[in-house]
């Protein structure tokens, strides 16, 4: 079964859908960002984490959430010049 070029419309209306799906992959990011936070602050209240503790789990889940956001955006420029190439 043959199957025709895409056309310059469809190319940009699947970008658009590849940008959609890396936002809520943002999403997912931001809420599991919020879920560890949440949880160390609850064994903070537990005194199973002291503050100094805290800081640091705080420090590394937002150095781990920056380096997946970098990640996710790489491969949505990789993405977007492979669909728009012809």
């Amino acid at each position: 079964v043959p199957v025709p070029p895409l056309t310059e419309e469809r190319r940009k209306q699947m970008v658009k859908q590849t940008g959609e799906k890396v936002e809520e992959a943002r999403i997912a990011l931001r809420n599991i960002r919020q879920d560890a936070l949440k949880d160390a602050k609850r064994k903070k209240d537990a005194k199973e984490l002291s503050e100094d503790d805290v800081k640091a789990v705080e420090k590394e889940i937002d150095r781990l959430m920056a380096e997946y956001q970098v990640k996710i955006e790489s491969a949505f420029k990789a993405k977007e010049k492979d669909i728009l190439t012809i």
